[in-house]
């Protein structure tokens, strides 16, 4: 005979608060395991729980790591900020891999552009840099996930400006 913990009224309310919580935002497989353990539901409720939203295409780890890489990518975070971003959500080093490539071919990601358009904002597009400013301009630009590659190459640029040189 189940407990009143384990019944399925246990697994009703655990997937009412999985729903609830979905409603809020999307969210990992892992984050909402962790948000129900914190409720205090049982280990084989919340399992139940979430089995019943995964059923239903409620709960997706693949769709939330393609959307959630997408979004930062438009907002211009590098390659290496998304994946630490995408594993800080629960995802594993293959399905932060995969979300990310997935996304990349879907927003088509120009890493030059996107960290190009991150100094901008912070009026670092002034040539030549100096020791202090190129500095500065590098951590920015590691700090958003940009490879050293990317950083290199944009930071040994002739001029950040796309419209040429001054005359």
């Amino acid at each position: 005979m189940l407990s009143e913990d384990e019944g399925p009224a246990a697994v009703q309310r655990a997937t009412d608060a999985g729903l609830k919580l979905l409603a809020a935002r999307a969210r990992t497989r892992h984050e909402l395991l962790q948000a129900l353990e914190k409720k205090g539901f049982a280990s084989t409720v919340r399992e139940q729980a979430l089995s019943r939203l995964e059923g239903w295409g409620y709960l997706d780890d693949a769709r939330f790591g393609h959307e959630r890489a997408a979004a930062l990518l438009r907002g211009g975070k590098g390659p290496g900020a998304v994946l630490q971003r995408l594993e800080a959500h629960g995802l594993s080093e293959d399905e932060a891999r995969d979300a990310l490539e997935a996304a990349s071919g879907t927003v088509e990601f120009d890493a030059l552009a996107a960290a190009r358009g991150v100094l901008e904002k912070r009026g670092l597009t002034v040539r030549p840099l100096d020791g202090k400013s190129w500095a500065r301009a590098a951590r920015l630009l590691s700090g958003r996930g940009f490879s050293e590659d990317v950083i290199q190459q944009l930071l040994g640029e002739a001029s950040l400006d796309p419209s040429g040189p001054d005359e």
